[in-house]
């Protein structure tokens, strides 16, 4: 899905001092980078343009349809193509970081009858790790369950073992208790 951080209104010119001045938008390309989504590692793009020191993200996408589709709303007077990949990296980890903090703060309730189904039906009530897949990088789930109520306190994205167990530690530490790796 194509991003889009600020309204696309941004793309046009701004005024300083009474005088038009056009802005330029930077593109930037990084290749193997994770999709948050599929759990892929594609290629992603940026653009943004810099004004007072400061990088402000127009939008972003994964993968090279998507980034077509960003494409299309760079023009070749006002947009330069960016190939310090140092950059879009920066770009990439400020928005996973967002995405990251957004994700463990995700704390919402199941609908009811969710714990009447598989794999919660017969699971007694407690605080639970699942993970989407035995492989990485995979989602990992934080769930509290009791008697008819499920709870999603956190999820996480993890890439490797070290970013899973920290998640699993760091939600024992926050709800002060011994969190159980539910295998489904």
């Amino acid at each position: 899905m194509l991003r889009f951080l600020r309204y696309l209104s941004l793309l046009g010119d701004s005024t300083l001092d009474g005088v038009n001045v056009l802005k330029h938008y930077y593109l930037g390309i990084h290749q193997g980078l994770l999709e948050p989504i599929s759990l892929n590692y594609v290629c992603f793009g940026a653009l943004w343009f810099e004004e007072n020191n400061h990088r402000y993200i127009v939008g972003y996408a994964f993968g090279q349809n998507q980034i077509q589709a960003l494409r299309q709303f760079s023009t070749p007077s006002s947009c330069k193509d960016c190939l310090d990949s140092k950059i879009v990296y920066e770009i990439y980890k400020k928005i996973r970081e967002q995405q990251q903090q957004q994700d463990w703060s995700s704390h919402q309730k199941l609908p009811w009858f969710t714990a009447f189904k598989e794999p919660w039906k017969d699971v007694s009530a407690g605080w639970y790790v699942l993970r989407s897949r035995s492989t990485f990088p995979l989602h990992l789930s934080v769930i509290r369950k009791e008697k008819f109520r499920l709870w999603l306190e956190h999820t996480a994205v993890c890439e490797n073992k070290m970013e899973m167990l920290a998640c699993v530690e760091k939600a024992s530490v926050i709800h002060q208790v011994d969190l159980k790796l539910l295998e489904i």
